[in-house]
């Protein structure tokens, strides 16, 4: 089982990847907000998601049975909680059309959603991995 888990997962040193590319999303919005005005949350968002990834699923400086059960139980919480966050979202802020218009408005984008997930199962994690 042990050795199942170090295949899927990344080395730690993934974290500083993801940490820059976190970094480079933050830096591309804001240079192409000051430079056009143009606020991209899809840029930010794929770039943050990908970061994310890399950082939750990277391996611990302690990595044992403990932190995988800890990441897979914040996990199973995080995806249902967060598409959830992301459906009300889009129901109550975002796919509300003027009647008779047939004018549709944007949702929320998979990579937003993913980034909703990834933050909940990156807060749960800590807060569980520091409660038990």
């Amino acid at each position: 089982m042990k050795d199942t888990f170090n295949v899927f997962a990344y080395s730690y040193k993934m974290k500083v990847v993801g940490t820059l590319l976190i970094g480079w999303g933050i830096y591309a919005f804001f240079s192409k907000y000051r430079q056009y005005n143009l606020i991209d949350l899809n840029l930010l968002a794929s770039l943050s998601c990908w970061g994310l990834v890399f950082i939750f699923f990277s391996k611990e400086k302690i990595d044992d049975e403990r932190i995988h059960q800890v990441k897979f139980q914040s996990l199973t919480w995080a995806v249902p909680a967060g598409l959830c966050i992301t459906h009300l979202i889009n129901y109550f802020f975002l796919n509300r059309g003027e009647p008779g218009t047939g004018k549709l408005i944007g949702s929320i984008s998979a990579y937003q959603s993913l980034v909703i997930i990834l933050l909940l199962a990156f807060g749960l994690f800590h807060y569980l991995k520091y409660k038990k």
